[in-house]
């Protein structure tokens, strides 16, 4: 699943390429991605202009003329790409623009598309939680989210209403950079240790984006190009892998429904 790297890559990118470009035709073979259907999306966007694009979490937002958004997450295999012929057998919605088209990529059709005349009283966009690279993330903060926690640490790094835009690659490579195990009950860590642990949270991120994401599986730049985050890796799938600290065989556990790639040596 796109994550906050892939997410930031995918706005920085469109930016200076879609923004205050008139949207001439919507179309789509999957209605069920589109909420709350695709004939009010295609009402509400087709004739504006782009105002602004931006990330929330894991989501792509875009702003219109008339005051309007959609609001696009690329759940597991989805990904936003731009050009002016695109090609893959995976496109469920092209928009034409007055210059180019935006497409959605998504192997499994789990992406969603909504519609939103009023952004700030939109469910889902209420419920995340603070953006851990924003000012407002202060290690302060960090510690007040843990202390709260309840469950394992794991989890609460990737429960988006705690902490927006962290999933299942990160955790692993956060936890791991922070040597921390995926198992630790959260309100248990030490101070000394969530401050590591904060450090790490900004180090994994920041370093993703400069590479412009990871591309293990779908998820691509709109140029169509692969990120380059996969071979700084040092946990997540590399099960049976030596630890790049310590030479311990990299384990893989599920639990919550996740996989959790860590060294069981380095992250006791």
């Amino acid at each position: 699943m796109p994550e906050l790297p892939e997410v930031e890559t995918t706005v920085r990118e469109l930016r200076n390429k879609i923004i205050g470009r008139k949207i001439l035709k919507a179309w789509t073979d999957t209605e069920k991605i589109f909420k709350p259907n695709f004939l009010a999306f295609k009402k509400g966007v087709v004739g504006q202009t782009v105002e602004a694009i931006s990330r929330r979490g894991k989501n792509i937002i875009l702003k219109l003329d008339s005051g309007s958004y959609f609001l696009v997450h690329q759940k597991l295999t989805g990904s936003l790409l731009y050009g002016t012929e695109i090609k893959n057998p995976y496109i469920h919605l092209i928009l034409d623009l007055d210059k180019g088209k935006l497409a959605l990529s998504d192997l499994r059709k789990f992406a969603k598309v909504a519609f939103i005349p009023d952004l700030e009283n939109y469910p889902d966009y209420q419920k995340l939680g603070p953006e851990p690279l924003s000012r407002g993330f202060t290690l302060e903060k960090f510690q007040e989210i843990l202390e709260k926690a309840r469950g394992g640490i794991k989890k609460v790094l990737m429960d988006q209403g705690k902490i927006a835009g962290i999933g299942n690659i990160y955790a692993d490579e956060i936890l791991f950079e922070a040597k921390i195990s995926p198992l630790r009950e959260a309100p248990k860590i030490k101070p000394a240790e969530i401050k590591i642990l904060y450090q790490a949270v900004k180090k994994i991120l920041e370093k993703a984006i400069k590479s412009k994401g990871t591309s293990v599986s779908d998820y691509r730049r709109p140029s169509g190009e692969k990120g380059n985050f996969a071979k700084f890796l040092k946990v997540y799938r590399r099960t049976g892998e030596p630890c790049p600290r310590c030479g311990t065989k990299i384990q893989r556990l599920k639990f919550g429904g996740r996989s959790s790639h860590f060294c069981p040596r380095c992250q006791k």
